[in-house]
């Protein structure tokens, strides 16, 4: 059990603590470069989650609080002066995972802020053990000589290794530990928005908060899997702008649907009342009656329902995994199938992603719920770097998916490339047949970062509609493509 330095840290939030610390390597590596500054940063790392977990803080008597404690006594005070720290940990108590990102984060500004001290500072409470063991074996007895010159010694040493320690806390401002501690939460601030936005990307588009309940240690290996991957990071972000744009043209292409009328209800939409009703308009001696059952919303009117026939077959997204695809193209690609997927969830349709270069390199199959947040990454993580690329094989390993879900019509399979390769006249006639057969569309996106004539109107054949996109960063009509399927 950890000797306390401020703060007492209950028995629960210990576990927490101790718990995070064992899945999270980067925190394990922030404690390791503390302790190498300072003895006990790791203890401080606790009490700084126990301030962050725990609505109430049980924080020492002051006569309790060692004087070799200085440092943490200044860093406690300022984060209990911050207003900005309040509001921070108010947003944390109770949440193990936050309150692990938030102590990382303040813990590296902190470790971050820390000098190095001149010589390595040493634990006075170890001198203080010798000396109650030598009290302890005397039993009351008189110290020889020697052993009394010893017991001098531990003393003198005791007090040069606490007066080392406050030294080391006097070289370090309260300005210091406050711009340590306001940056330290920025970037936790930062981190969890990011984390949380990359939680809701990678599992479907899916409310983080209220639909996915991920296990404290996936959490915790998403953030590391995200913090160690620039690629991912770029595809979350990029992903999130898509999945926004994609879940807008859906809710308005509901709205835009067609509309029945199926009886009458009560109310006061004007757009919506029976004729009986709007005629109270044209007599002054009605209107009281029509403005009473206004406020009231007793007016009659239309009852209406939007009916809008969503496709019921599966998404098939095939990624061009081959080499020219590295780079922004991959990372794009896969932010467009990221918000497919996202639609697939929506409309409770099965995905499948497909990764081709000369050949099916991967299959992922989603069910139309929302998916397993690590199997996602796994899924847009992989880059296979092929020599070739074949859309035969991608689009037979679509058709199959299609087959599987017979019963369900209008699937939706989309190519993304950038469009090297041309298909035997054979195929492309037995897929424009199947296409018919199984009545399902086909789009296309062809990257153009070069010349590619020839390849268009292979692309044309394969495909209902296609889109050309030489670049990336001007893709509206993508989404006035794809998104509304």
């Amino acid at each position: 059990m950890q000797e306390p330095l401020v703060y007492v840290i209950p028995k629960w939030t210990e576990l927490c603590v101790d718990e995070f610390k064992e899945k999270s390597s980067r925190l394990s590596e922030v404690i390791e470069e503390g302790e190498s500054k300072i003895y006990n940063f790791e203890t401080f790392v606790s009490e700084t989650y126990h301030r962050l977990y725990d609505r109430q803080p049980n924080r020492l008597e002051d006569s309790a609080i060692k004087p070799e404690n200085k440092i943490w006594i200044a860093i406690h005070q300022q984060m209990s002066e911050l207003e900005v720290f309040q509001q921070f940990s108010n947003r944390l108590n109770g949440d193990e995972f936050l309150a692990g990102i938030g102590t990382t984060a303040l813990c590296i500004a902190i470790v971050e802020m820390l000098p190095e001290p001149t010589k390595p500072l040493e634990d006075p409470e170890v001198i203080r053990k010798q000396l109650r063991g030598i009290f302890e074996a005397l039993q009351g007895q008189t110290p020889s000589a020697r052993l009394m010159q010893k017991i001098q010694q531990l003393k003198q040493q005791g007090l040069e290794t606490r007066l080392a320690c406050e030294a080391y806390a006097d070289s370090i401002s309260n300005a210091e530990i406050e711009t340590a501690i306001i940056t330290g939460i920025a970037k936790a601030e930062a981190e969890m928005q990011a984390i949380a936005e990359s939680i809701a990307t990678f599992s479907g588009g899916s409310n983080y908060s209220n639909e996915t309940q991920l296990k404290i240690a996936d959490k915790i290996q998403l953030a590391q899997r995200l913090h160690t991957s620039p690629k991912l990071q770029v595809i979350a972000e990029l992903a999130g702008k898509k999945i926004a744009i994609a879940a807008k043209i859906q809710r308005s292409k509901v709205k835009e649907g067609r509309t029945e009328i199926i009886g009458v209800t009560t109310g006061n939409d004007l757009t919506r009342l029976l004729p009986c009703e709007l005629v109270k308009l044209t007599e002054p001696a009605l209107f009281p009656i029509f403005a009473q059952g206004y406020i009231e919303r007793s007016l009659l009117q239309r009852e209406l329902i939007s009916r809008e026939p969503l496709a019921k077959g599966p998404i098939i997204i095939c990624l061009d995994s081959s080499g020219s695809m590295q780079g922004q193209a991959e990372i794009w690609s896969k932010a467009i199938a990221l918000a497919l997927l996202s639609i697939a969830v929506s409309q409770k349709r099965h995905c499948r992603i497909l990764h081709f270069t000369d050949l099916v390199e991967r299959i992922d199959d989603f069910v139309g719920e929302i998916p397993d947040t690590n199997r996602v990454i796994d899924c847009i993580e992989k880059f296979y770097n092929g020599g070739s690329t074949s859309f035969t094989a991608a689009l037979t390993g679509a058709l199959a998916s299609i087959q599987q879900h017979e019963q369900t019509k209008k699937a939706d399979v989309i190519l993304i490339t950038d469009g090297l390769d041309t298909p035997s006249t054979q195929f492309i006639e037995q897929w424009q047949a199947d296409r018919k057969k199984y009545e399902f569309s086909c789009y296309g996106l062809l990257i153009t970062s070069v010349n590619l004539s020839n390849y268009e109107s292979t692309i044309g054949k394969l495909c209902d509609r296609y889109v050309e996109i030489a670049d990336l960063t001007e893709d509206s009509e993508v989404s006035d493509c794809l998104y509304s399927i």
